[in-house]
């Protein structure tokens, strides 16, 4: 069987690389094809920031916003 994303997200690498998005200095951008964030492997990354303290907001469209919501990872 293949790994998922959340299997993924309990490794040491991913642990050491979402730590560090916070650190960067100003702001931080995660970019991806997918249009909508929820058909995205990145909706878990901006749950596991939310989750951890940090403000998560999804650029859609042009001048289109959305904070992510806050739920349980």
């Amino acid at each position: 069987m293949r790994p998922s994303y959340v299997d993924h997200m309990q490794t040491e690498q991913f642990q050491s690389a979402a730590s560090a998005l916070p650190a960067i200095e100003g702001r931080a951008c995660i970019m991806c094809a997918e249009t909508n964030p929820s058909d995205c492997h990145r909706s878990y990354i901006a749950d596991w920031l939310v989750a951890h303290g940090e403000r998560v907001v999804h650029l859609l469209d042009l001048g289109e916003r959305r904070e992510h919501p806050h739920r349980l990872i």
